[in-house]
């Protein structure tokens, strides 16, 4: 395996985002593109995208604007530089094209965990045409007070300024999850590992508050993750699948994990997949049997 590591600057805005790509030793079977999740970094995939590129796939991850490295400043964690949620969407585009000159006509699958399955469905919903595959692991589900917390959001960005840090914001997103699993260890509901989970609350990268702005983009992605308007479609046939541990509170149980599978149904696609894991909690790529969800993935990625 060849590790190649370059920068992008955002169209958006100039910023300057690290890419790290895994390219395999043998014939490229396709690309795997990873859009990671909130408060975390593309290191955290890392042994992943190891086993994918020695499956014969491509592996290509960026850190996400406001988070690991993609910041003008250490103190810009959770801060996006756009309060919209557009321009994570489109730095993530910029990445795919990028790594599409360096490998073209060879299939391409984008594979989404938690808030970057909010960036994937967007992007899909202008992009899927650049795509063949869509993975969705995670994925929050539908939230009918997202306008409130938006309306909300913006009174708090008015009083206290967009790179200020809320506990009422965070206590409203996160508050809910780590009552659903051991409140002795903080973070507990990430995983079941519990190493995974020490490792988490010890990096300084990991589970750090959003500012303002951050929740901002989070509530805008949600928003128009679930809007009906302005998806092209132009791959219905698109196959998708959707991924979670079944003990995942992300999912927002058996109604949230149904209604998120409807939705896409909806949207016109047709060739929808879904595999709930008993037992597990929200990142099923670092469980202890996480050896039995990469070759799972990497199976549906062959077929």
């Amino acid at each position: 395996m060849e590790r190649k590591d370059f920068t992008i600057e955002s169209y958006a805005d100039g910023l300057e985002i690290p890419v790290v790509v895994m390219v395999p030793d043998s014939q490229i079977r396709g690309v795997v593109q990873f859009a990671h999740g909130m408060a975390e970094h593309k290191e955290r995939y890392f042994d992943f995208m190891k086993y994918l590129a020695a499956a014969g796939f491509v592996a290509v991850i960026h850190d996400h604007r406001g988070h690991g490295v993609s910041l003008r400043s250490t103190d810009d964690l959770g801060f996006f530089y756009d309060d919209t949620g557009v321009a994570v969407v489109e730095d993530l585009h910029q990445v795919a094209m990028a790594v599409q000159e360096l490998f073209p006509q060879k299939p391409y699958i984008l594979f989404g965990h938690s808030m970057g399955s909010l960036v994937a469905r967007c992007y899909a919903k202008k992009y899927d045409s650049h795509l063949d595959k869509l993975i969705l692991c995670g994925p929050p589900a539908k939230n009918p007070l997202v306008p409130v917390a938006l309306w909300l959001t913006r009174q708090l960005e008015r009083q206290k300024g967009s790179r200020h840090r809320s506990k009422l914001l965070r206590s409203l997103v996160l508050g809910p999850y780590d009552k659903a699993a051991d409140k002795e260890v903080p973070n507990s509901w990430i995983c079941c590992n519990r190493e995974v989970v020490e490792e988490y609350n010890t990096n300084q990268l990991c589970g750090f508050n959003f500012t303002i702005n951050g929740y901002l983009n989070l509530f805008s992605l949600l928003q128009e993750t679930y809007s009906k308007k302005n998806w092209l479609l132009s791959k219905p046939d698109l196959p998708i699948l959707f991924v979670a541990g079944a003990l995942d509170p992300v999912i927002g149980g058996e109604k949230g994990w149904q209604e998120s599978l409807d939705f896409m149904g909806q949207m016109g696609y047709t060739q929808i997949h879904a595999q709930l894991y008993q037992g597990l909690r929200h990142e099923i790529l670092n469980e202890e049997n996480r050896s039995l969800i990469f070759s799972d993935l990497l199976k549906w990625m062959m077929d």
